[in-house]
Protein backbone atom coordinates (compact mmCIF):
# COMPACT_ATOMS: atom_id res chain seq x y z
CA UNK A 1 0.00 0.00 0.00
CA UNK A 2 1.58 3.65 -1.24
CA UNK A 3 0.98 6.02 1.45
CA UNK A 4 2.00 9.88 1.07
CA UNK A 5 2.95 11.18 4.26
CA UNK A 6 2.77 14.97 3.61
CA UNK A 7 2.81 16.24 8.06
CA UNK A 8 3.72 20.22 8.94
CA UNK A 9 5.57 20.70 11.74
CA UNK A 10 4.15 20.10 15.27
CA UNK A 11 5.12 23.28 16.45
CA UNK A 12 7.28 23.60 19.76
CA UNK A 13 7.90 19.73 19.21
CA UNK A 14 8.51 18.12 15.77
CA UNK A 15 9.67 19.61 12.10
CA UNK A 16 7.88 18.59 9.69
CA UNK A 17 10.37 16.10 9.18
CA UNK A 18 10.67 14.55 12.12
CA UNK A 19 6.83 14.02 12.21
CA UNK A 20 7.09 12.20 8.76
CA UNK A 21 9.31 10.06 10.00
CA UNK A 22 7.32 9.51 13.00
CA UNK A 23 4.24 8.45 10.99
CA UNK A 24 6.01 6.48 8.84
CA UNK A 25 7.68 4.02 11.56
CA UNK A 26 4.25 3.53 13.02
CA UNK A 27 2.68 2.53 9.71
CA UNK A 28 6.20 -0.04 9.18
CA UNK A 29 5.82 -0.95 12.91
CA UNK A 30 2.26 -2.89 11.54
CA UNK A 31 3.63 -3.87 8.44
CA UNK A 32 6.24 -4.23 6.03
CA UNK A 33 3.60 -3.72 2.79
CA UNK A 34 3.49 -0.11 3.56
CA UNK A 35 5.49 1.93 1.08
CA UNK A 36 5.83 4.96 2.60
CA UNK A 37 6.50 8.44 0.86
CA UNK A 38 7.73 11.11 2.89
CA UNK A 39 7.36 14.72 1.64
CA UNK A 40 7.53 17.08 4.94
CA UNK A 41 5.47 20.26 3.94
CA UNK A 42 5.41 23.85 5.39
CA UNK A 43 3.94 26.90 4.20
CA UNK A 44 5.98 29.93 4.77
CA UNK A 45 5.51 29.84 8.63
CA UNK A 46 8.10 28.88 11.31
CA UNK A 47 10.10 25.92 10.13
CA UNK A 48 9.76 26.47 6.31
CA UNK A 49 13.30 26.78 5.97
CA UNK A 50 14.53 22.93 6.41
CA UNK A 51 12.01 21.66 4.41
CA UNK A 52 12.47 24.53 1.20
CA UNK A 53 16.30 23.31 1.68
CA UNK A 54 15.19 19.98 1.52
CA UNK A 55 14.02 20.28 -1.90
CA UNK A 56 15.73 23.14 -3.40
CA UNK A 57 19.19 21.41 -2.41
CA UNK A 58 20.78 24.08 -0.53
CA UNK A 59 23.20 23.87 2.27
CA UNK A 60 22.52 25.18 5.81
CA UNK A 61 24.61 28.02 7.48
CA UNK A 62 24.28 30.07 10.68
CA UNK A 63 25.13 33.32 11.51
CA UNK A 64 24.57 35.94 14.68
CA UNK A 65 22.10 38.57 13.93
CA UNK A 66 20.23 40.71 15.88
CA UNK A 67 17.40 39.84 17.60
CA UNK A 68 13.89 41.30 17.36
CA UNK A 69 14.78 43.74 20.69
CA UNK A 70 18.56 43.47 20.32
CA UNK A 71 19.61 40.88 21.31
CA UNK A 72 22.32 38.63 19.43
CA UNK A 73 20.66 35.37 17.89
CA UNK A 74 22.17 32.82 16.24
CA UNK A 75 20.11 32.51 12.72
CA UNK A 76 20.16 29.74 9.86
CA UNK A 77 19.51 30.25 6.20
CA UNK A 78 19.82 28.35 3.39
CA UNK A 79 22.28 28.93 0.30
CA UNK A 80 23.28 27.27 -2.72
CA UNK A 81 26.19 28.55 -4.20
CA UNK A 82 25.95 26.88 -7.64
CA UNK A 83 22.40 28.93 -8.03
CA UNK A 84 23.64 32.09 -6.00
CA UNK A 85 20.09 31.24 -4.67
CA UNK A 86 19.07 31.78 -0.39
CA UNK A 87 16.65 30.80 1.38
CA UNK A 88 15.94 33.19 4.30
CA UNK A 89 13.48 32.25 7.31
CA UNK A 90 12.24 35.24 8.96
CA UNK A 91 11.78 33.75 12.04
CA UNK A 92 14.84 32.52 12.68
CA UNK A 93 16.19 35.79 12.85
CA UNK A 94 13.00 38.01 14.06
CA UNK A 95 10.75 35.38 15.21
CA UNK A 96 8.35 35.58 17.86
CA UNK A 97 9.94 32.39 19.88
CA UNK A 98 13.03 34.08 20.19
CA UNK A 99 11.56 36.96 23.05
CA UNK A 100 10.80 36.08 26.80
CA UNK A 101 8.55 39.13 26.66
CA UNK A 102 6.16 40.65 23.70
CA UNK A 103 6.75 44.54 22.82
CA UNK A 104 5.21 45.54 19.86
CA UNK A 105 6.25 49.30 20.07
CA UNK A 106 9.84 48.19 19.64
CA UNK A 107 10.25 44.62 18.20
CA UNK A 108 12.19 45.18 14.82
CA UNK A 109 13.30 42.70 11.80
CA UNK A 110 16.55 44.60 11.50
CA UNK A 111 17.90 40.83 11.99
CA UNK A 112 16.32 39.84 8.94
CA UNK A 113 18.07 42.78 7.05
CA UNK A 114 21.06 41.67 8.48
CA UNK A 115 20.86 37.93 6.60
CA UNK A 116 19.68 39.47 3.34
CA UNK A 117 22.81 41.30 3.34
CA UNK A 118 24.62 38.74 4.31
CA UNK A 119 23.60 36.48 1.42
CA UNK A 120 23.58 39.66 -0.93
CA UNK A 121 26.95 39.96 -0.30
CA UNK A 122 27.61 36.27 -1.00
CA UNK A 123 26.39 37.23 -4.52
CA UNK A 124 22.42 35.94 -4.14
CA UNK A 125 20.29 36.41 -7.09
CA UNK A 126 17.42 34.67 -5.80
CA UNK A 127 16.18 35.17 -2.25
CA UNK A 128 13.28 33.11 -0.95
CA UNK A 129 11.81 34.63 1.92
CA UNK A 130 9.44 33.19 4.74
CA UNK A 131 7.93 35.43 6.81
CA UNK A 132 5.58 33.56 9.44
CA UNK A 133 6.00 34.02 13.40
CA UNK A 134 7.10 37.18 13.12
CA UNK A 135 7.84 39.11 16.55
CA UNK A 136 7.21 42.60 14.92
CA UNK A 137 4.78 44.82 13.62
CA UNK A 138 7.58 47.24 11.99
CA UNK A 139 6.27 47.40 8.58
CA UNK A 140 10.23 46.32 7.34
CA UNK A 141 11.43 49.29 8.80
CA UNK A 142 14.00 47.34 10.81
CA UNK A 143 14.97 45.26 7.56
CA UNK A 144 15.08 48.37 5.17
CA UNK A 145 17.02 50.31 8.11
CA UNK A 146 19.82 46.84 7.70
CA UNK A 147 19.55 47.56 3.87
CA UNK A 148 20.98 50.93 3.99
CA UNK A 149 17.50 52.52 4.03
CA UNK A 150 17.16 56.00 5.81
CA UNK A 151 14.22 57.31 7.91
CA UNK A 152 14.46 61.05 8.64
CA UNK A 153 12.08 62.75 10.55
CA UNK A 154 10.65 66.36 10.49
CA UNK A 155 13.79 68.30 11.99
CA UNK A 156 15.90 66.43 8.70
CA UNK A 157 17.57 64.02 11.21
CA UNK A 158 18.33 60.38 10.14
CA UNK A 159 16.03 58.18 12.69
CA UNK A 160 18.64 55.43 14.59
CA UNK A 161 17.44 52.05 14.84
CA UNK A 162 14.32 52.86 13.82
CA UNK A 163 11.63 50.91 15.52
CA UNK A 164 7.43 50.96 15.30
CA UNK A 165 7.06 53.64 17.51
CA UNK A 166 9.01 55.66 15.31
CA UNK A 167 7.18 54.90 11.97
CA UNK A 168 4.58 58.27 12.56
CA UNK A 169 7.61 61.11 13.37
CA UNK A 170 9.22 59.94 9.59
CA UNK A 171 9.31 62.88 7.22
CA UNK A 172 11.02 61.26 4.55
CA UNK A 173 12.71 57.75 3.08
CA UNK A 174 16.00 57.57 1.20
CA UNK A 175 15.57 54.08 -0.52
CA UNK A 176 18.79 54.72 -3.37
CA UNK A 177 20.65 52.37 -2.12
CA UNK A 178 17.88 49.89 -3.05
CA UNK A 179 18.71 50.37 -6.46
CA UNK A 180 21.35 48.49 -6.89
CA UNK A 181 19.78 45.01 -4.81
CA UNK A 182 16.68 45.56 -7.07
CA UNK A 183 19.02 44.72 -10.18
CA UNK A 184 21.31 42.40 -8.31
CA UNK A 185 18.58 40.07 -6.98
CA UNK A 186 14.92 38.76 -6.99
CA UNK A 187 12.98 38.65 -3.65
CA UNK A 188 10.11 36.29 -3.33
CA UNK A 189 8.35 36.36 -0.14
CA UNK A 190 6.22 32.63 0.80
CA UNK A 191 3.53 34.03 2.84
CA UNK A 192 1.17 31.77 4.66
CA UNK A 193 -1.87 34.52 5.02
CA UNK A 194 -3.52 36.62 2.50
CA UNK A 195 -5.02 39.51 4.55
CA UNK A 196 -4.11 42.94 3.48
CA UNK A 197 -1.86 45.31 4.93
CA UNK A 198 -4.63 47.88 6.43
CA UNK A 199 -8.20 47.83 7.73
CA UNK A 200 -10.43 44.94 9.65
CA UNK A 201 -8.84 42.08 8.21
CA UNK A 202 -5.15 43.86 8.34
CA UNK A 203 -1.74 43.57 9.89
CA UNK A 204 -2.69 45.49 13.12
CA UNK A 205 -6.17 44.53 13.68
CA UNK A 206 -5.80 40.57 13.15
CA UNK A 207 -2.33 39.76 13.72
CA UNK A 208 -1.33 42.35 16.50
CA UNK A 209 -2.47 41.10 19.45
CA UNK A 210 -0.66 38.08 18.97
CA UNK A 211 2.61 40.15 18.65
CA UNK A 212 1.11 42.23 21.89
CA UNK A 213 -0.67 45.04 21.11
CA UNK A 214 -3.31 46.02 23.28
CA UNK A 215 -6.84 46.45 21.81
CA UNK A 216 -6.04 50.54 22.38
CA UNK A 217 -2.94 50.31 20.41
CA UNK A 218 -4.34 49.07 17.22
CA UNK A 219 -5.79 52.26 15.61
CA UNK A 220 -2.56 53.74 15.85
CA UNK A 221 -0.69 50.85 14.33
CA UNK A 222 -2.80 50.71 11.84
CA UNK A 223 -2.63 54.38 10.51
CA UNK A 224 1.14 53.99 10.85
CA UNK A 225 1.47 51.26 8.65
CA UNK A 226 -0.72 53.38 5.94
CA UNK A 227 1.79 56.04 6.37
CA UNK A 228 4.81 53.91 6.12
CA UNK A 229 2.23 52.70 2.68
CA UNK A 230 1.85 56.18 1.16
CA UNK A 231 5.58 57.31 1.85
CA UNK A 232 6.62 54.06 -0.69
CA UNK A 233 3.73 54.63 -2.97
CA UNK A 234 4.46 58.21 -3.45
CA UNK A 235 8.27 57.56 -3.96
CA UNK A 236 7.91 53.78 -6.09
CA UNK A 237 4.83 54.71 -7.61
CA UNK A 238 3.44 50.87 -7.05
CA UNK A 239 -0.06 50.38 -5.17
CA UNK A 240 0.81 48.13 -1.61
CA UNK A 241 -2.30 49.07 0.21
CA UNK A 242 -4.35 46.68 -0.93
CA UNK A 243 -2.09 43.87 -1.78
CA UNK A 244 -3.48 40.10 -0.98
CA UNK A 245 -0.73 38.99 1.29
CA UNK A 246 0.52 42.24 1.68
CA UNK A 247 -0.47 42.17 6.27
CA UNK A 248 2.04 39.33 6.53
CA UNK A 249 4.65 39.69 9.21
CA UNK A 250 3.37 43.18 11.11
CA UNK A 251 3.80 44.65 6.89
CA UNK A 252 6.83 43.00 5.79
CA UNK A 253 5.14 41.60 2.76
CA UNK A 254 3.58 44.90 1.43
CA UNK A 255 6.57 47.08 2.11
CA UNK A 256 9.22 44.95 0.72
CA UNK A 257 7.01 44.74 -2.36
CA UNK A 258 7.06 48.07 -2.80
CA UNK A 259 10.46 49.11 -1.85
CA UNK A 260 12.39 45.95 -3.13
CA UNK A 261 9.92 44.97 -5.99
CA UNK A 262 9.20 41.70 -3.60
CA UNK A 263 7.04 38.91 -5.51
CA UNK A 264 4.22 37.72 -2.97
CA UNK A 265 3.50 34.15 -3.91
CA UNK A 266 1.81 31.51 -1.37
CA UNK A 267 3.71 29.43 0.19
CA UNK A 268 2.13 26.23 0.71
CA UNK A 269 1.19 26.07 -2.98
CA UNK A 270 4.45 26.87 -3.75
CA UNK A 271 6.14 24.00 -1.60
CA UNK A 272 4.32 21.41 -2.70
CA UNK A 273 5.34 22.48 -6.43
CA UNK A 274 9.20 21.69 -5.25
CA UNK A 275 7.89 19.18 -3.97
CA UNK A 276 6.61 17.88 -6.84
CA UNK A 277 3.06 16.81 -4.73
CA UNK A 278 0.73 16.04 -6.98
CA UNK A 279 3.06 13.46 -9.41
CA UNK A 280 3.40 11.45 -6.10
CA UNK A 281 -0.13 11.08 -6.04
CA UNK A 282 -0.22 8.77 -8.77
CA UNK A 283 -0.69 5.26 -7.66
CA UNK A 284 -1.10 6.24 -3.75
CA UNK A 285 -3.63 4.39 -1.81
CA UNK A 286 -3.90 6.77 1.14
CA UNK A 287 -2.59 10.69 2.30
CA UNK A 288 -1.63 11.50 5.38
CA UNK A 289 -1.13 15.10 7.05
CA UNK A 290 -1.02 17.12 10.23
CA UNK A 291 0.50 19.61 12.60
CA UNK A 292 -0.23 20.84 16.17
CA UNK A 293 -3.20 22.11 15.64
CA UNK A 294 -5.97 21.39 13.00
CA UNK A 295 -9.24 23.34 13.51
CA UNK A 296 -11.47 25.52 10.65
CA UNK A 297 -8.47 27.92 10.20
CA UNK A 298 -6.55 24.86 8.60
CA UNK A 299 -8.59 24.93 5.48
CA UNK A 300 -7.72 28.79 5.04
CA UNK A 301 -3.85 28.40 3.19
CA UNK A 302 -2.22 26.47 6.08
CA UNK A 303 -0.51 23.50 4.61
CA UNK A 304 -2.90 19.92 6.19
CA UNK A 305 -5.86 21.98 4.58
CA UNK A 306 -4.37 22.48 0.96
CA UNK A 307 -2.22 18.95 1.01
CA UNK A 308 -6.25 17.51 2.01
CA UNK A 309 -7.86 19.78 -0.56
CA UNK A 310 -5.45 18.70 -3.54
CA UNK A 311 -5.52 15.10 -2.22
CA UNK A 312 -9.37 14.60 -2.17
CA UNK A 313 -9.90 15.98 -5.55
CA UNK A 314 -7.46 13.20 -6.60
CA UNK A 315 -9.89 10.70 -5.03
CA UNK A 316 -7.58 9.73 -2.34
CA UNK A 317 -8.59 8.94 1.47
CA UNK A 318 -7.57 11.44 3.64
CA UNK A 319 -6.36 11.51 7.19
CA UNK A 320 -5.38 14.24 9.65
CA UNK A 321 -3.06 13.48 12.77
CA UNK A 322 -2.83 16.95 15.05
CA UNK A 323 -1.71 16.95 18.57
CA UNK A 324 -4.90 19.32 19.20
CA UNK A 325 -8.24 18.75 17.41
CA UNK A 326 -10.85 21.91 17.36
CA UNK A 327 -13.78 21.47 15.28
CA UNK A 328 -17.26 22.58 14.74
CA UNK A 329 -19.89 19.47 14.49
CA UNK A 330 -19.51 19.79 10.97
CA UNK A 331 -16.16 17.66 9.29
CA UNK A 332 -13.49 19.76 7.93
CA UNK A 333 -13.64 20.15 4.48
CA UNK A 334 -10.89 17.82 2.53
CA UNK A 335 -10.94 14.94 5.49
CA UNK A 336 -12.14 11.78 5.57
CA UNK A 337 -11.39 11.27 9.67
CA UNK A 338 -9.00 14.03 11.74
CA UNK A 339 -7.39 11.79 14.52
CA UNK A 340 -6.36 13.27 18.22
CA UNK A 341 -2.17 11.87 18.81
CA UNK A 342 -2.98 12.37 22.41
CA UNK A 343 -4.67 9.42 24.03
CA UNK A 344 -5.69 10.98 27.57
CA UNK A 345 -4.99 14.00 30.04
CA UNK A 346 -1.81 15.58 29.97
CA UNK A 347 -0.17 18.76 31.18
CA UNK A 348 1.07 20.57 27.32
CA UNK A 349 4.45 20.60 28.07
CA UNK A 350 4.85 16.60 28.84
CA UNK A 351 2.56 16.44 25.41
CA UNK A 352 5.06 18.41 23.40
CA UNK A 353 7.82 16.37 25.16
CA UNK A 354 5.98 13.27 23.74
CA UNK A 355 4.88 14.24 20.34
CA UNK A 356 7.22 11.63 18.62
CA UNK A 357 6.46 9.19 20.34
CA UNK A 358 2.44 10.29 20.55
CA UNK A 359 2.70 10.11 16.76
CA UNK A 360 4.45 6.98 16.06
CA UNK A 361 1.94 5.19 18.17
CA UNK A 362 -1.21 6.72 16.53
CA UNK A 363 -0.23 5.56 13.03
CA UNK A 364 0.37 2.36 14.53
CA UNK A 365 -2.74 2.51 15.36
CA UNK A 366 -4.21 3.97 12.34
CA UNK A 367 -2.62 1.18 10.36
CA UNK A 368 -3.89 -1.67 12.35
CA UNK A 369 -7.61 -0.39 11.35
CA UNK A 370 -6.39 -0.22 8.03
CA UNK A 371 -4.81 -4.09 7.55
CA UNK A 372 -8.50 -4.96 9.03
CA UNK A 373 -10.67 -3.26 6.57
Amino acid sequence: MKVIVCPNAFKGSLSAEEAAEAISRGLRLASDDFECVQLPIADGGDGSLGVIARYLGAEIYSKDVTGPCGATVTANYGWDDEEKLAIIELAEASGIRLIDELDPWNATTYGTGELIRNVLQRGATTIYLTIGGSASVDGAIGILDALGVEFIDQKGEVIENPKPSDIKRISEIKMDLLTEIRDQCQIKILCDVVNPLLGEEGAARIFGPQKGLEERDIPWFDDALGFLADHIEQQRGLKVHHLEHGGAAGGVAAILNGALDARLIPGGETILEWANFKEHLIGADLLITGEGRIDQQTNFGKGPGLVARIGKENGLKVIGLSGSVHMEIEPIDYFDVVLPIINGPMELSEAMKYSYVNLERTAYQLAMLVLAD
